[in-house]
């Protein structure tokens, strides 16, 4: 049979139109997409600051004991922190640009995997950060940054609820029975059993197993004002104290480290100074059933070692005023260092106060959570909250400040 060339020519020609249209629309939507949807892990690193945590490692036979620092962990990592006063820090960063974009202090008897952590691998991808993580039993506090103009999407499952957290700072507690999630700073949704809960700044809320989100509920009053800085210094007053008039005084300012909005304090030097912030609070809390103390600390650079020959010249340092029972006063220290004395000569409490210093991980945030100071102190009344930086150079900062009251 004959065939037709015209025919034949306009059928190549079709299909020459069709494939380039093909092209033209494919292969930039292709492009588009390979760009928009790619993602890199998202750097992942753990600081033991207290006793040994555990690791688990999708491909690794066995956990291993990590007692200093893990780097480059990966998802599907499991942390275990078996130690009763054990604490860690977990920290997951942009691959791209080294920008945190959440922290997770891990304290003692808690489990946590890490599911998922992911980034964007292009700059022009529309995707948010990804993070992923459960906690299936213990506790945890966790600080979400703001990305830098990209959202983070985190999302934080426990086996009674699984919560989507904004930019923000939240403590989770989780058994078997229930967990309870508070959001000191931030917005969450809580998700549980077809019923979701939003939760504001200074709001938090439980959910027993198999059960929706109990509402919100009022978390413990915090009697310290101004303790996230947003206010700048307003509440607190600044001062400093100098061994040599003529060198120069410490400074006190208001910066973002690590994510999380705080008061630095800076000095260098050759003779001792003092740097401090003050809080008077003057409260009666003989009708509390509980007082603890919450807040962040990091210690960025350091001089004299541990905290000088009489304990007394920490980078950072706590002092809480207070009545105690037979209404005398009385003060509670608590030091931070990083920095240790290779001649073992300075103690690591402070001569003649009796209260032991803690050594953290230079550069690392450490979370601190004290006792039950209506047990251990036994206070009528709180007077005042200081912070304060000591020795010859030094560089610390301090956020999160919370005196959390329970009424009996």
């Amino acid at each position: 049979m004959r065939r037709n060339p015209q025919r034949l020519a306009w059928t190549v020609l079709l299909v020459s139109l069709f494939t380039c249209l093909v092209l033209a629309v494919a292969g930039p939507w292709a492009v588009s997409s390979f760009v928009n949807d790619s993602v890199d892990a998202a750097i992942m690193t753990l600081d033991v600051q207290q006793g040994t945590v555990l690791v688990s490692r999708e491909g690794v036979a066995g956990p291993i004991g990590v007692t200093t620092s893990l780097n480059n962990l990966a998802e599907a990592s499991s942390i275990r922190a078996t130690d009763e006063n054990g604490q860690a820090l977990l920290t997951i960063r942009s691959p791209r640009d080294n920008a945190i974009l959440q922290t997770v202090s891990i304290y003692g008897n808690t489990d946590l995997d890490i599911r998922e952590a992911r980034a964007p691998r292009f700059q022009q991808s529309t995707r948010p950060y990804q993070i992923d993580l459960k906690v299936n039993r213990g506790r945890v506090s966790t600080t979400v940054a703001n990305g830098n103009g990209r959202p983070i999407e985190t999302t934080l499952i426990t086996l009674q609820a699984t919560t989507n957290l904004q930019e923000g700072s939240y403590s989770f507690d989780v058994n078997n029975d229930e967990m309870q999630v508070t959001v000191r700073e931030g917005s969450a949704n809580v998700s549980a059993q077809g019923s979701m809960q939003t939760l504001n700044t200074q709001q938090r809320t439980v959910v027993k197993l198999n059960s929706r989100p109990s509402g919100v509920l009022s978390p413990e009053s915090n009697i310290v004002t101004n303790g996230n800085f947003r206010l700048s210094l307003d509440d607190w007053e600044v001062s400093g104290e100098l061994q040599n008039t003529n060198e120069l005084s410490g400074t006190v300012t208001i910066d973002t480290v690590g994510g999380q909005r705080s008061a630095v304090f800076d000095r260098t030097g050759a003779f001792h100074a003092k740097t401090s912030i003050r809080q008077n609070i003057n409260r009666d809390v003989r009708g509390f059933g509980s007082l603890r103390l919450h807040f962040v600390v990091r210690v960025l650079e350091q001089d004299v070692p541990v905290c000088g020959q009489l304990g007394s010249e920490c980078p950072l340092m706590m002092q809480l005023d207070y009545k105690d029972e037979k209404g005398m006063p009385a003060s509670f220290y608590q030091g931070f260092y990083a920095k240790t004395d290779p001649n073992g000569v300075n103690p690591d409490f402070i001569v003649g106060a009796g209260s032991k210093h803690r050594r953290i991980v230079s550069n690392v945030a450490y979370t601190y959570d004290s006792a039950d100071l209506m047990e251990t102190l036994q206070p009528q009344q709180i007077i005042a909250i200081s912070f304060y930086a000591s020795g010859h150079s030094y560089r610390s900062s301090i956020a999160e400040i919370e005196l959390l009251g329970k009424q009996q």
